[in-house]
């Protein structure tokens, strides 16, 4: 079957070919598809791959994008955990976000609140769900040193950068690799913007990709 990925922020899925078909579920950015049906009218139906498992209904023919089936085949199972939780986000005001506060856990850090900078506990938090051990570490620069370094990156491999923090040489970001379009590379990560999404940085800024041993 022919495979797609979501290009809108947020696609709807509806039951039936049309925008006058109830919505029977809402896709982030990047979800995977497998086209059933159509194009029909502009609209195709297919298979949407949850991490809860799968719906099947339509979506506007607009708003997705085919993919190589190699690229299907080696998209890593981590990759598909951060990408359901896209749109988790910080709480404003004295509340944290008790999904954030999990993601902590992952580390030995142990933060209990959504302020902690926690792209590290988002990424360590998603590898665990795939049974992969990640760094166990807070600090997002421990992931220059975890598994095997990539010469070129592939899709959902670790991507490390360097950030320019006055007084703090040691900081960085890490997240998951998408694509790189000119000088900016594209990842799926926590805390960019203050929330699970995709984020662009400098090619300039890359520390590594690196990839589990």
């Amino acid at each position: 079957m022919p495979a797609y990925r979501t290009t809108a922020s947020v696609l709807r899925l509806r039951s039936g070919p049309g925008t006058d078909h109830r919505i029977i579920g809402r896709l982030p950015r990047g979800t995977l598809l497998q086209a059933l049906q159509g194009p029909t009218g502009g609209w195709l139906r297919v298979n949407a791959d949850l991490l809860d498992g799968e719906l099947t209904g339509w979506v506007s023919a607009d708003h997705v994008e085919p993919l190589d089936p190699v690229q299907v085949l080696v998209e890593p199972p981590w990759l598909a955990v951060a990408r359901a939780e896209m749109g988790v986000h910080e709480y404003t005001g004295s509340r944290h976000n008790p999904r954030i506060v999990q993601y902590h856990q992952a580390t030995s850090l142990h933060a209990s609140d959504d302020e902690t900078p926690w792209c590290s506990s988002f990424v360590n938090w998603c590898m665990l769900q795939a049974t992969v051990p990640g760094t166990g570490s807070a600090l997002a620069r421990s992931w220059a040193r975890w598994g095997v370094h990539l010469p070129q990156p592939r899709l959902g491999c670790i991507t490390v950068f360097r950030r320019q923090v006055p007084g703090n040489p040691a900081a960085g970001h890490v997240a998951f690799f998408l694509e790189q379009i000119g000088n900016r590379i594209h990842v799926l990560g926590g805390n960019q913007g203050n929330r699970v999404c995709i984020g662009n940085y400098p090619s300039a800024d890359l520390i590594d990709h690196r990839w589990h041993a």
